[in-house]
């Protein structure tokens, strides 16, 4: 602040006022002890006087406040200088004085209280004093007494309000400036050139002003608000300014202006307030809106309001949409950060091949897309084409060698178009491409918009099926060759859709895998059927049975502790039970963990489709299985050549070498039942011996005593 800002005109006055009075006081109090010691006619006077210099002592030693002894000390003298002195003035002038004095300094709950035994005590004095003194002699005093008393009660009563509304004001004042100085936000009174009047020390810290004297308040528009030609002044809201402080650090104040009314001049409170943390928050808040914080790219939200002005500009707009093909598959094998490298190299590679003919964005997880405003379909293929031929170039930072694959969706905006038609065109068109095996590019047509919409229905009744018990299980023998009885069954899943009939597998499992809900599809399968298993076991047949399991539903966490619940929950012994994969299993590092883990609990796995896949003999080798299934496409060639029987008895010799029974599949004929229990193979399934049937029709089916 500066020098004593909040002193009023006043103050001083009032500080002299006491002074004087003061000074009149002892002035007067010393010289009524003087005259009721010298000048007095009875003996009292002396006591008198002693008494006088005591209540001047009081107020030596208490000068700020006198009790009730003071005042009593004070009656007796004015009731005694009555029969002492010869003239009642003296006793007035003491009156006064220590009537001011404490109305002066005196507290409001004393004052009055404390000023009444002086002036009673005169007054008992001076009425017993008339009763004994002439008509004569006493007639021209009461006047000269009785109005200098009221004077003195009114002059005192005045001195006392005018003492104690000056504290009040001064009270006021102090909590002002004390409110002033600690609040934490910059205050200046600035007159009408501008000039600061009053300020306290945040205004000046926040205002960089020099450590002497003071500055102008600065406006966005200029060096001074008061000089501001766009209203800064008498704006409603406040305006924010950019500061360079003495460190050379710049900060942002929101600087309000307000004109100060009832006053003689036109002044302006000026506030102050550093939002420095809270414009860096907001552009760190808006800097994450508009880029995606792993990429680099545009976030999702600016994009579409990117995608939306290019729209209103009226020019062609191209959108392209891209899914990463296979990025599932990175991030579970390899993990997250393994995952988070790859979807940063795919989006420098993105924005490399766009260049700065679009944008790139990442709209989440693993889709991408590119905005080509005045691109028409050709030139939007072109730059697609482009963006894939640059994801293909090798990528090495995994170790290994892999390229990133992606299916891209494109369409090209018409007029009325709106941003969520042309997203949902070109998120439509990738969707296809995806379906249609990745590593492609699809222009949007209005057909595939039916297409799409058949798709989601499609999902939604599978999803209705799996929870509504519309999936059945059928079961085909597996019939041992040497017996010609079915030592187990393997669980086949249908789909009883409502309007559409009984599907097989291959109608949906695709959808299911697609969706996620191969996962619980599987889970209802597996229970039911080892439900199924110790029903017949109950029965008195022993037949083991063979279940299915996806890549997916087998690199789950959660497979191994339901397929652990299951046998609790059914009873079914582990051995009872075969767990059927593809060779598509080995490329998936934790479904093999899964199937290890599986095997380790004396449920035997069986390996389906050998030698259509990723066959390997280190495969088989490491990671040994019960039972190896050879594949029809084998099988049903056994009469047509002799090199394909050379390949089926291979298979059946390297099952033997490993430990591990064969099931030949798809088995229609007796004669290739004949060759392959002569070649030495254990058992088959196919026509031949049963199609897959409800379990209620399975009474006829023979099977091997316990």
């Amino acid at each position: 602040m500066v020098d004593d800002p909040l002193s009023s005109p006043g103050r001083p006055a009032l500080r002299w006022i006491g002074l004087l009075t003061e000074v009149y006081s002892w002035v007067t109090c010393v010289a009524f002890a003087l005259q009721l010691a010298f000048v007095g006619v009875r003996p009292g006077r002396v006591v008198l006087a002693a008494l006088v210099l005591v209540v001047l002592l009081t107020w030596w030693l208490r000068p700020k406040r006198g009790g009730w002894l003071v005042a009593l000390a004070e009656c007796v003298v004015a009731h005694g200088a009555v029969f002492v002195l010869p003239n009642p003035q003296p006793i007035i002038g003491f009156l006064f004085a220590v009537t001011v004095r404490r109305a002066l300094r005196g507290e409001d709950e004393r004052f009055p209280v404390q000023s009444v035994p002086a002036l009673l005590g005169y007054l008992s004095g001076f009425a017993v004093w008339i009763t004994v003194t002439p008509v004569a002699v006493t007639a021209p005093l009461v006047t000269s007494v009785v109005m200098p008393l009221v004077g003195l009660v009114v002059a005192s009563m005045a001195l006392h309000e005018t003492a104690r509304s000056g504290r009040l004001v001064l009270d006021a004042h102090r909590t002002v400036e004390a409110v002033v100085r600690a609040s934490p936000i910059g205050l200046v009174l600035v007159d009408g050139d501008g000039a600061p009047r009053l300020h306290n020390d945040r205004a000046r810290e926040l205002l960089a002003w020099p450590a002497a004297g003071t500055g102008r308040v600065p406006c966005p528009h200029g060096p001074d608000i008061t000089d501001c030609a766009r209203g800064c002044r008498s704006a409603d809201d406040a305006v924010e300014v950019r500061v360079t402080r003495p460190d050379g650090s710049t900060g942002v104040l929101a600087v309000h202006a307000v004109p100060v009314e009832h006053v003689s001049e036109q002044h302006t409170l000026v506030t102050a307030l550093d939002v420095s943390k809270r414009r860096e928050l907001e552009d760190a808040l808006r800097s994450r809106a508009e880029r995606d914080e792993l990429t680099g790219l545009a976030g999702r939200t600016h994009f579409l309001h990117l995608v939306d002005e290019a729209l209103l500009a009226g020019e062609a707009v191209g959108l392209l949409v891209m899914d990463l093909d296979g990025f599932k598959e990175v991030n579970d094998a390899e993990g997250h950060e393994a995952g988070d490298w790859y979807l940063v190299s795919a989006a420098e590679r993105i924005s490399r091949a766009t260049g700065r003919v679009a944008t790139a964005a990442r709209l989440g997880g693993d889709e991408f897309a590119v905005l080509a405003q005045g691109h028409d379909v050709r030139e939007s293929a072109r730059l697609a084409t482009r963006i894939l031929s640059e994801l293909a170039r090798p990528l090495t930072g995994l170790g290994h060698e892999t390229v990133i694959r992606a299916s891209v969706g494109i369409a090209v905006s018409a007029p009325g178009v709106g941003t969520a038609d042309l997203l949902r065109d070109a998120d439509t068109a990738m969707y296809v491409a995806k379906r249609e095996g990745g590593g492609r590019i699809r222009l949007f047509r209005p057909e595939m918009g039916e297409q799409v919409l058949a798709r989601q229905r499609d999902k939604s009744d599978l999803r209705t099926a799996v929870s509504d018990g519309q999936l059945v299980l059928h079961y085909q023998p597996i019939v041992d060759l040497a017996t010609s009885a079915a030592a187990g069954a393997e669980a086949l899943v249908r789909w009883q859709r409502p309007g559409h009939g009984l599907l097989g597998p291959g109608e949906f499992i695709g959808l299911a895998e697609e969706t996620g809900l191969i996962v619980p599809l599987g889970n209802k399968v597996l229970a039911g059927a080892c439900e199924q298993a110790m029903r017949w076991r109950e029965q008195g047949r022993a037949l083991g049975v063979t279940v299915n399991v996806s890549t997916r539903q087998l690199s789950a966490p959660a497979f191994l502790p339901s397929l652990d619940r299951v046998l609790k929950t059914t009873g079914l012994p582990p051995e009872r039970l075969t767990i059927e994969v593809t060779e598509s299993v080995w490329a998936d590092g934790a479904a093999m963990r899964g199937l290890m883990e599986v095997r380790e609990t004396g449920v035997r796995v069986a390996l389906d489709d050998f030698g259509t896949g990723y066959s390997s003999l280190s495969y088989l080798q490491r990671y040994p299985f019960d039972v190896v299934k050879i594949d029809r496409s084998f099988t049903g060639a056994l009469s047509d050549t002799g090199r394909t029987a050379g390949v089926v008895r291979c298979i059946i010799d390297l099952a033997e070498v490993l430990g591990a029974h064969t099931v030949a599949e798809g088995i229609e004929t007796q004669a290739q039942a004949d060759w392959l229990r002569n070649a030495g193979c254990a058992y088959a399934q196919g026509y031949l011996f049963g199609r897959p049937d409800l379990a209620e029709n399975w009474d006829a089916q023979p099977s091997v005593p316990h």
